[in-house]
């Protein structure tokens, strides 16, 4: 009669344990990035008034990639590094050739998690720096430019098991703030309108020295 008390007092203790460490322990994603950047109140109009060229615009939307690590604490808690780059061309002028930009975002903070039998859902707040960079252009005697600003990321996504060791992430959507303040050079570019010194991004009137984005991005999780 011990024997069989002590059998199932084993079974049980080790059936919650097997419970409690049903998750993994680290899990690795990577995919697609679409990035939402914010012009601060410029649109096409403004464009084409500030070039004087018509049928200028400014893009709004970059392609790009993300990756991350998970590190999870506990079923519910887990602490993320985030990566991610993003490429496109700013400022668009019909018949010049302008300079193309990129942008990299890199981030890291909690994660929790409310784990399903086969969906997860999660929601994260990262903090970290974001680099923007614009490549020379010998049409426009434009010097490169780069700088770096303090960035936060809030926002979530769904997860779905596909196998014991892989799943696909159907989308994750953050609010993605930036802190910068673009100071260009005097005559940056041949544009007589860009000055030294101040925030040169946007509009008058628009918040001067920060950027609320929109970042989404879908792909493949690992579990190893």
């Amino acid at each position: 009669m011990r024997k069989v008390l002590f059998i199932a007092v084993v079974a049980v203790v080790c059936g919650c344990f097997a419970a409690a460490q049903d998750y993994p322990k680290a899990e690795l994603f990577g995919g697609f990035s679409y990035l939402h950047a914010d012009t601060e109140g410029a649109t096409n109009a403004t464009a084409t008034a500030f070039t004087t060229v018509p049928g200028s615009t400014i893009q709004t939307w970059y392609p790009g990639w993300e990756v991350a690590g998970q590190f999870n604490l506990t079923r519910l808690l887990g602490l993320k590094a985030d990566l991610s780059g993003n490429y496109g061309t700013p400022l668009k002028v019909p018949g010049f050739a302008l300079p193309h930009a990129q942008t990299y975002t890199f981030l890291f903070g909690p994660v929790v998690s409310v784990r399903r039998d086969r969906v997860t859902p999660f929601v994260h707040a990262l903090f970290g720096g974001n680099h923007i960079g614009l490549d020379a252009s010998t049409v426009l005697m434009t010097p490169a430019f780069s700088e770096n600003a303090f960035a936060m990321a809030f926002g979530g996504g769904l997860d779905v098991k596909l196998t014991r060791h892989f799943g696909a992430r159907l989308g994750q959507f953050d609010y993605l703030y930036t802190k910068h303040c673009f100071s260009l050079p005097a005559g940056f570019g041949g544009f007589p309108q860009l000055a030294a010194g101040g925030c040169q991004l946007g509009v008058a009137g628009a918040p001067p020295a920060h950027q609320n984005n929109f970042r989404f991005a879908t792909g493949i999780l690992i579990t190893p």
